[in-house]
């Protein structure tokens, strides 16, 4: 399973520059105070590795692993390690990151305020994973993101005609409950919904026909 990481990683490699563009870009906007750094880094980096989907396509990849004892089960198992190390990582750089441009900018450390972005960004990013990581694996990297567009557009939508048809009201004492345990929570919920999209990741990468 090692060898499968690396190749992620040296996939990822090949684009470290546009990464490292993006990341200046952004950098430069967030010294301004007119962005999030905390929001940045970790989005970008998983899409970049999102893109590892793509090459794994272009280069007949899961016909190889297909021939490879524990293959399967190896190849979706490094995706899921690889994310969740590459995201942690990032998380932390970005976190130490929004920290010094604050102490830069503003003489001050606002500890609490950053760790909570980073929290709610990686929660973000976990749910994204959750969900595309399954589909991409069932429909192949092109057909995959056309998939994702479809049930993004559709939840956004459902959400909007909540919002707007329903009335739904929130117990003061939950959200309360749910700041006060957000340190615990989101990290167990993240897991939660990574273990649940790597089982079924797993079954579908092994019925699935090359």
């Amino acid at each position: 399973m090692i060898g499968f990481i690396k190749k992620d990683l040296f996939m990822i490699k090949a684009n470290l520059k546009t990464f490292l563009i993006t990341f200046v870009l952004y950098l430069i906007l967030a010294i301004q105070g007119s962005f999030d750094i905390t929001f940045v880094i970790p989005l970008i980096g998983i899409m970049l590795f999102i893109t590892t989907f793509s090459y794994d396509d272009y280069n007949n990849w899961n016909a190889y692993v297909a021939t490879i004892p524990n293959g399967r089960k190896n190849a979706v198992r490094a995706k899921y390690i690889t994310s969740t190390i590459l995201m942690i990582t990032l998380a932390i750089i970005s976190f130490v990151m929004a920290m010094g441009i604050d102490y830069f900018i503003k003489n001050q450390v606002y500890i609490e305020q950053n760790l909570s972005s980073v929290l709610e960004i990686v929660l973000s990013i976990v749910i994204i994973i959750s969900v595309l990581y399954p589909i991409m694996f069932k429909f192949g990297s092109t057909n995959g993101r056309i998939i994702l567009f479809v049930v993004v557009f559709a939840f956004v939508a459902i959400i909007g005609f909540v919002a707007n048809y329903i009335d739904i009201s929130f117990n003061t004492r939950v959200l309360e409950l749910l700041e006060k345990y957000v340190y615990i929570a989101i990290p167990v919920v993240s897991v939660i919904l990574l273990t649940i999209s790597y089982l079924i990741s797993s079954r579908i990468y092994k019925n699935k026909e090359f």
